[in-house]
């Protein structure tokens, strides 16, 4: 590669646009903004400091531009056609999550970068801050996990969820706006989910189309078991305060304890009478974003290099978290994976 800097457009500037802009002009230039609300560009360039060209709609971003990356922060339902449209063109894919909203638009995705020869990366960051990372690496002192619970309950209404938010056809359901990433972990943890199955209790909050409240079960390949409970209708706990998973492993167990400004976590193997707590002051949200969009540039380089995301986590992710919305509509039916044979490929 040569030496000139990557030359990054974010497409979408809401709540983490402007934010995740300034990792990015870490390891390039961030050139240009496509968003359709002029109120969120301006708010983008008092946020970030950074002069960007400015677009209303991607198409013509795209057209005018000399740009290295897509980066998309955008509402879920517009991931597809941007990022198909930023690999036509030539330009490697950087995706928040959800990557879509269906498992079909995600293998469109797959397939757009594939053809064109460019890097796709979802930005699935949980499984990489400290806390969590350091779940997954007891596996080695603790053994193959075999059950895993968490709760998600939470109170959303700090969020005052309004528009695409509130509705299935525009974020995906209930998991995308509270459950992506842990599903995501329990799959870094476990491995490949075999089944889901779902339920959802009668709705409180009438703003959204879709369950406000669902229980999920995933069976693994592996044989592990796991349960997510995701609520937006919660008012004890504030959304940094849920989520926290319990594990039982072959040779002991954890407890994750999330808080507004720590993290805490006990574990003990079952021959050792000594609990261990380890406890993170920094939340790890710069180490994540830096890890992913490093291994992304790294993987820009060098197309060998596999790094620690790619396509795959978040095309399985929503591929469980369509399954589970599907599982609750039909009363808890029990849903095998995958979910849409005819779309496999063996990658």
């Amino acid at each position: 590669m040569s030496d000139e800097r990557l030359r990054f457009a974010v497409f979408g500037a809401g709540d983490f646009g402007p934010q995740f802009a300034s990792y990015m002009a870490e390891l390039g230039d961030v050139v240009a903004l496509s968003e359709p609300n002029p109120e969120a560009r301006a708010r983008f360039g008092e946020i970030t400091g950074l002069e960007v060209s400015e677009y209303d709609d991607h198409q013509s971003l795209i057209a005018a531009e000399k740009i290295d990356v897509v980066a998309i922060t955008s509402p879920n339902f517009t991931h597809r056609e941007i990022a198909v449209a930023g690999a036509r063109a030539g330009c490697h894919v950087y995706c928040e999550k959800a990557m879509a909203n269906t498992v079909p638009e995600c293998w469109e995705m797959v397939r757009a970068c594939r053809e064109a020869g460019v890097r796709l990366m979802v930005g699935h960051k949980r499984r990489l801050r400290p806390p969590w990372a350091r779940m997954i690496e007891l596996k080695e002192q603790l053994g193959a996990p075999l059950a895993i619970t968490s709760c998600a309950y939470h109170d959303a209404r700090q969020y005052d969820h309004q528009g695409w938010w509130t509705r299935r056809d525009a974020c995906g359901g209930l998991l995308p706006v509270i459950g992506v990433h842990i599903v995501d972990w329990m799959r870094a943890m476990c491995g490949d989910v075999a089944t889901v199955r779902a339920v959802s209790p009668p709705q409180v909050d009438t703003r959204y189309d879709f369950p406000d409240t669902m229980h999920v079960t995933l069976t693994f390949h592996s044989g592990a078991v796991a349960t997510l409970a995701a609520s937006l209708v919660f008012p004890p706990w504030k959304f940094r305060e849920a989520g926290g998973p319990i594990v039982m492993f072959e040779n002991g167990g954890l407890r994750f304890e999330p808080f507004m400004d720590h993290l805490d976590i006990s574990w003990q193997h079952r021959d050792d009478p000594t609990l261990h707590h380890e406890r993170f002051d920094d939340l790890g949200f710069d180490h994540a974003y830096r890890l992913e969009l490093g291994d992304f540039v790294k993987g820009i380089d060098d197309p060998g290099y596999r790094g620690c995301l790619g396509w795959e986590e978040g095309l399985r992710c929503v591929e469980i978290m369509e399954a589970a919305d599907r599982s609750a509509v039909a009363g808890g039916e029990l849903i095998s994976l995958p979910l849409y044979p005819e779309l496999e490929d063996g990658a």
